[in-house]
């Protein structure tokens, strides 16, 4: 199916997908659908805390509401930057929305990341909480770029230059957020424009798609059909293939011509 809105300069077409994975017994992510924005979004509930799972289905019962408010704001002007702001107040007022529902400084009990992408002029801008990415894949090129940021203690040593990003992947405090919708007020997250062409390609995943699938081979699935449905099932079942150590949930947006 094609969509398109008054915000966004071309037509795109997206798929969405969640899977239980192979070890779990039960699901925590969740994946947000706002065409009528051209928001989009995926949630993963914190595993270990009281409320993880119900932290992400607040977020995915939620955020349409606020993106409903938001896009009658962005329509008086469609910019990025003015994107961006909203994005950023929507995410930091959920946050510390959820923060007041039940966790103090000392103790975390509802919790969950956030990686979403708002849909605007001839851009993608990318919102960040936690360890769930964001991925442009350009129409030429062969590699994938990821856009968001990890918020873990591993991109943190990454970026420290302790270890490399291969090592990332497998690092024992990988699961160490160390931002993430609910966090200590106020929340901080990241905000990321890019500017985007027909033939390109967007990926949204938790960390059961990333943390199974390198970034090497995404290119080639995402590639494999113009379905972009079928290219979610695609992946995750890459994600089971070599292992499915937690729930997996993705969402690929193909941007199109008018």
């Amino acid at each position: 199916m094609k969509l398109q809105i008054t915000t966004f300069d071309y037509r795109f077409s997206v798929g969405s997908l969640v899977d239980v994975g192979k070890k779990r017994n039960s699901n925590q992510d969740e994946v947000i659908l706002c065409p009528e924005a051209g928001f989009y979004a995926v949630s993963d509930g914190m595993r270990g805390l009281l409320y993880g799972g119900e932290t992400s289905k607040m977020i995915q019962e939620g955020l349409p509401v606020f993106m409903q408010l938001a896009m009658s704001m962005l329509l008086q002007n469609a910019t990025p930057e003015h994107a961006s702001q909203l994005l950023t107040n929507l995410v930091c007022n959920i946050s510390d929305s959820i923060y007041d529902s039940g966790n103090t400084p000392s103790h975390t009990n509802f919790g969950a990341t956030l990686s979403g992408v708002w849909l605007t002029n001839r851009h993608a801008v990318f919102v960040n909480l936690g360890d769930s990415r964001g991925y442009i894949l350009p129409r030429y090129k062969r590699k994938i770029r990821q856009i968001t940021e990890d918020h873990n203690i591993a991109a943190l040593l990454v970026r420290q230059g302790e270890i490399v990003k291969e090592e990332a992947r497998f690092h024992p405090s990988s699961s160490v957020l160390t931002r993430y919708v609910g966090m200590n007020p106020p929340a901080q997250p990241e905000v990321f424009i890019r500017e985007v062409a027909p033939g390109d390609k967007i990926l949204l995943c938790s960390d059961g798609l990333h943390g199974m699938v390198d970034d090497a081979t995404l290119p080639s699935i995402l590639r494999s059909s113009k379905n972009p449905m079928r290219v979610c099932e695609r992946l995750i079942a890459q994600a089971n293939a070599n292992g499915g150590r937690d729930n997996i949930s993705t969402i690929c947006i193909n941007v199109e011509r008018r």
